[in-house]
């Protein structure tokens, strides 16, 4: 059976519990994993139909190994390595050609001209169209109140939604091809 893995990082807590709640979404008619990118698999199996990947905007993109650091030492996030994340995993992982994927980005929700220079989820569709990777919609983005978080009221229910979404859109498009 086809199912989904959402792989995922996060700094403090916030696109973990994003990543949790589109899994919800997508279990309704799709099994779903969620895993830390730290702990993702180096190789995709052929029953992973679907790959939803996101984490935090960190200076104005991904997270990298400076910017972990820097949320270290500025905000004493706990990163067991700052060497080690999304971006890297994302450059290494070996996937089934044309696999079905889609990216998400947690960011603050204060200036709106300084959010819209948040770009973490372009990067993340860029990487995963290396990989090979067909994007089949495009990135979604969910606000926090501030660095540390928390989400912003009503972000969790919309990740159920996209997440069922991103279901229904997988399931149509491989009983049309």
């Amino acid at each position: 059976m086809t199912r989904a893995m959402v792989v995922y990082e996060s700094v403090f807590g916030d696109a973990r519990t994003i990543a949790h709640a589109i899994a919800e979404g997508l279990s309704a008619s799709l099994p779903a994993d969620v895993v830390a990118a730290a702990e993702a698999p180096a190789e995709l199996g052929p029953d992973v139909g679907l790959l939803v990947v996101g984490g935090p905007n960190h200076a104005f993109g991904m997270p990298r190994p400076s910017t972990r650091e820097s949320a270290v030492q500025q905000y004493g996030a706990d990163i067991a390595d700052t060497g080690r994340g999304l971006h890297e995993w994302l450059e290494a992982v070996r996937a089934p050609a044309g696999i079905a994927a889609a990216a998400f980005d947690t960011r603050g929700s204060g200036h709106p001209v300084l959010t819209r220079m948040d770009h973490a989820s372009r990067t993340e569709e860029k990487l995963l169209g290396k990989l090979g990777a067909r994007v089949v919609t495009p990135s979604e983005h969910f606000s926090v109140v501030d660095t540390k978080g928390p989400l912003v009221a009503g972000e969790e229910e919309r990740a159920r939604a996209w997440g069922a979404t991103l279901a229904e859109l997988v399931a149509s498009r491989s009983v049309s091809s």
